[in-house]
């Protein structure tokens, strides 16, 4: 069974994917490093070259890749579920969890690392705070789609342990 992790940029995906693919001894997708990895270029590269449109279609063909991939878990781009017809397919090929953060904790942590984040790269920290809260009211409502929802604390260890009690449900 594939696990499809959904949830707003910097809530760290692609970093529990890697701890529970490794526990659990199965494969570990990261839609944004294969898109790196196809594309020869950083997701910041490809959105100042080629623009939201083109990456948004590169990481469509990415997501329909993951149907390879039995049993694993896939840690999505924030954006991803939100383009297309994307969800509704996570939804019928695995599970889809949401890991949900409190607004601030997220918010607080994604403008420390907002030089690599490209939606909010050029901005200035208010700019990039109204972003990232008009973001998160037109994510929300499709990431809640997802068949689990995750309240994530912001401690990497009980958050760790909730996701892992989680994947322990499904395999």
């Amino acid at each position: 069974m594939r696990i499809y992790l959904v949830g707003f940029m910097g809530s760290g995906k692609s970093t529990l994917a890697q701890r529970i693919a490794s526990a659990f001894h199965v494969s570990c997708f990261d839609t944004d490093r294969v898109i790196e990895d196809q594309a020869g270029m950083s997701i910041s590269e490809i959105f100042n070259t080629h623009g939201e449109d083109y990456f948004r279609h590169l990481e469509e063909d990415v997501l329909k890749q993951t149907a390879f991939y039995e049993k694993s878990i896939i840690a999505t781009g924030g954006g991803l579920p939100c383009f297309r017809d994307n969800m509704q397919w996570m939804k019928e090929k695995g599970i889809t969890m949401f890991l949900d953060w409190p607004d601030q904790i997220i918010t607080k942590q994604l403008l420390k690392e907002r030089a690599s984040r490209p939606l909010i790269a050029n901005l200035t920290e208010m700019d990039a705070q109204s972003k990232i809260k008009e973001l998160l009211l037109l994510r929300r409502p499709i990431y809640e789609q997802a068949a689990i929802t995750l309240e994530m604390q912001g401690d990497q260890e009980l958050d760790y342990k909730l996701l892992e009690k989680a994947c322990k449900y499904i395999w």
